[in-house]
C-alpha cells in the first residue's frame, strides 16, 4: 500500500486492495474452506461460482452461526467448538476467558476488555468451546456444499471507488471487509477496515525529502 503523500479523495479500492485473493468454491465442502481459510492464515473469503464470479463470501462469523443453529450435519461430535480463533487466556483481573485471535473490530461477539502492562485484548461473547485441535474441528464440520452456510448478501465495490466510499460502504454495511471485483463480478482483491484506518492515517502525509547527494 504505497499511498504516503497522496491526497485522501484521490486514494482508490484498487490502491488499498490485497491481492491475490484466494477464494472458495460454492461446491467446496465447509470442511475443506475452514482448512483453507486456516492455511492462508485469513478470517474470510468470497465464495466464487463455476464462471469465478463473486457469489458470496464466507467468513468466522459464518462458522459462529453455523454452531448457534445447533451444528447442523455434523458428524458424531456431542461438543462442537464454537470458533478455530478462540483460546483460553487471563484478564487483567485475573479472571479466566475466552480471548479471540482476530483482528479487533473483526468480528461482532468480540468485547474489548484490559490485561496487564496498559494493554486491551478481545473476548468472545458466545464461548460455547474452545479450539485446542484444529484437526478435530475440520473433522466435525460438515461435507455438505460451502453454498448452504455462506453470506449472499456480500457488498462488493469496483476498484476505481475512492476511499471515502468505501469507508461508507463498510460504516452503512456494518461489515469489517468488502470485495473488490471486476466487471465480470470476479473477485481481484480484499479491503478490510484496518486498510481503511492506514490509509486514512497514511494519506495527505508529505513523502520524505531526498537529500540532494553532495
Amino acid at each position: 500500500m504505497m499511498i504516503a503523500g497522496k491526497p485522501s479523495r484521490t486514494v482508490t479500492a484498487r490502491d488499498l486492495m490485497t491481492q491475490p485473493v484466494e477464494v472458495i468454491s460454492q461446491t467446496m465442502s465447509l470442511r475443506s474452506a475452514a482448512r483453507l481459510l486456516v492455511r492462508a492464515k485469513i478470517t474470510g473469503a468470497p465464495v466464487v461460482d463455476a464462471e469465478g464470479r463473486c457469489v458470496g463470501v464466507l467468513s468466522a462469523s459464518d462458522f459462529l452461526r453455523w454452531t448457534e443453529e445447533g451444528a447442523p450435519g455434523a458428524e458424531d461430535s456431542p461438543n462442537i467448538p464454537a470458533c478455530p480463533f478462540l483460546e483460553r487466556g487471563r484478564l487483567l483481573t485475573g479472571e479466566e476467558a475466552v480471548i479471540c485471535t482476530l483482528a479487533e473490530g473483526s468480528c461482532l461477539w468480540q468485547i474489548t476488555r484490559p490485561t496487564i502492562g496498559g494493554r486491551h485484548t478481545s473476548i468472545c461473547r458466545l464461548p460455547s468451546g474452545v479450539v485446542s485441535d484444529w484437526q478435530k474441528l475440520t473433522k466435525d464440520l460438515p461435507r455438505s456444499a460451502v453454498r448452504r452456510y455462506m453470506t449472499t448478501d456480500v457488498i462488493t465495490v469496483r476498484p476505481e471507488a475512492r476511499l471515502p466510499e468505501l469507508a461508507r460502504t463498510m460504516v452503512d454495511a456494518c461489515i469489517h471487509r468488502v470485495i473488490v471485483v471486476d466487471e465480470l463480478r470476479k473477485p481481484i482483491g480484499i479491503i478490510t477496515s484496518m486498510d481503511i484506518l492506514a490509509a486514512v492515517a497514511r494519506a495527505d502525509k508529505p513523502r520524505p525529502r531526498k537529500e540532494p547527494r553532495r
